[in-house]
């Protein structure tokens, strides 16, 4: 029986399918996958996946993992290994990063194109990076690979460029995986705001805060010195696999409160005019009592435009060593519009029960529905697109679908989806709303749509591919 792993990122999905070489009991849940058969690699953006066996996902590992520790770290080491990896990551821009794959049947050199390249941005690249982290923490994955990584020595350095200038707020966190450990033991700690009183209830609350997890695969690895949030910038994030491993707070009651508490404190300390053109999304996990404990940038645009929202003033920053990530966490998706509008909403929004509201809405989230939805969505939207692309930036639209395939309404997602939505044919075939969470009488599947300046389409779901 073939088993399939996914780890899945805003950016990124990996998808790992193999064997076991062990016999299975057939009441285990999650049986362990020892042999590899085929690794794919999905980004956003990207219309064709990267795909490979073992030694592709060996070379992609180390690779990126290499690469990213050298370019948060501004070390790169003097002496090359002999040869050339299958898969090879090289900057091109200050946020762009091409990864490229080679032939494994052919011998390649310098000289030698590759068979495959893609051009990922800072995002891309570290959500690719902790999809690696959440399958080194997988035990019941490949347990036998391992990720070795040394400390580069710092007579390696070549540029006389400050730290700070050349680290990039990336929104990774306190990851797991051994190269993220590695980097950010290099990065300044952030400013901590003291408490006006050590009260003993202001005392107890200081002492819960996360605590790093530890790569049972990676092995041994330095203690980071730092935050993984901690960057120039004094941003604060968290990670994926934090934000998904904390307990989820159920009550809806105290759901509601947190939320209005959120948006007052947000909107409270929100004191910089925008210049950002396109919205800033964030997903923002906040505790009991109200503190954000942390967030993670989930488009490139609330990447670059951070500190123009008062996240890193507002982030709790826990005290090391404290276990502030065993609390129950509401989660949400905060959006600073360029308008200066403030959104708050449920980051997972949970169907109500048709006892309370018979108009509650309620999401079509079967994998095999949504598979069969998509291609639909896509030849639809494609035969009646004939107008040809005046805008030089991508318009995003989040699009929802009734079973059926017939599009109930959109909404744009960012600025140049709104000036150039004339362009698109999405108001022939269902109505434009600002509020995507109108009730309906019928359960919705829901997509994001992409219009490209080169007239291409991409059509994929709004959370993702999912197992």
């Amino acid at each position: 029986m073939t088993i399939q792993r996914q780890y899945n990122l805003p950016n990124c999905t990996l998808i790992l399918e193999g064997l076991s070489d062990t016999v299975t009991a057939s009441s285990e849940v999650r049986p362990l996958m020892s042999i590899l058969v085929n690794a794919e690699c999905h980004f956003v953006g990207h219309t064709n996946p990267l795909v490979g066996g073992r030694d592709f996902f060996e070379s992609l590992i180390n690779a990126v993992s290499h690469y990213a520790q050298e370019f948060l770290s501004g070390i790169h080491p003097v002496a090359k290994k002999s040869g050339m990896g299958l898969v090879e990551v090289h900057r091109l821009e200050q946020q762009i990063h091409r990864l490229s794959v080679h032939d494994p049947d052919a011998k390649h050199s310098e000289a030698t194109p590759p068979q495959v390249q893609l051009d990922l941005t800072t995002v891309q690249l570290f959500d690719l990076i902790e999809a690696i982290d959440q399958f080194f923490a997988d035990s019941q994955t490949l347990p036998d690979l391992s990720l070795q990584l040394t400390p580069l020595p710092r007579r390696d350095v070549r540029s006389s460029q400050p730290m700070v200038k050349r680290a990039v707020p990336v929104a990774v966190g306190a990851s797991t995986l051994a190269a993220a450990i590695a980097l950010f033991s290099l990065l300044p700690f952030p400013k901590v705001r003291q408490p006006d009183a050590l009260t003993p209830q202001a005392a107890k609350q200081a002492t819960s805060s996360p605590s790093p997890t530890t790569n049972p695969k990676a092995g041994a690895s330095p203690s980071p010195t730092a935050s993984a949030s901690a960057s120039p910038t004094g941003a604060a994030a968290i990670s994926e696999t934090a934000l998904t491993s904390a307990p989820a707070l159920t009550d809806p009651v105290k759901i509601k409160d947190l939320e209005a508490g959120l948006k007052t404190k947000i909107d409270q300390n929100w004191k910089t005019q925008p210049t950002f053109k396109e919205e800033l999304v964030y997903r923002v996990g906040v505790s009991a009592n109200g503190d954000i404990l942390g967030y993670k940038y989930v488009n490139s645009a609330a990447l670059d435009f951070v500190n123009e929202t008062p996240l890193p003033d507002l982030y709790y920053k826990p005290v090391p060593g404290s276990t502030k990530n065993s609390e129950p966490l509401a989660q949400y998706r905060v959006v600073f519009t360029p308008s200066g509008q403030l959104q708050v909403s449920p980051w997972q929004e949970t169907a109500a029960s048709p006892l309370a509201s018979p108009l509650a809405v309620t999401e079509i989230t079967d994998p095999e529905q949504i598979k069969a939805l998509q291609p639909k969505l896509y030849e639809r939207i494609d035969q009646s697109w004939k107008t040809k692309p005046t805008f030089d930036k991508d318009l995003t639209f989040k699009v929802r679908l009734k079973a059926d395939g017939t599009i109930v309404d959109y909404k744009p997602m960012n600025q140049p989806a709104n000036d150039y939505v004339k362009e698109v044919p999405l108001s022939d075939l269902g109505t434009l709303t600002s509020d995507d969470t109108s009730p309906s009488a019928e359960p919705l599947a829901l997509f994001k749509v992409v219009f490209k300046p080169d007239g291409k389409l991409e059509v994929s779901p709004w959370r993702g591919y999912q197992p």
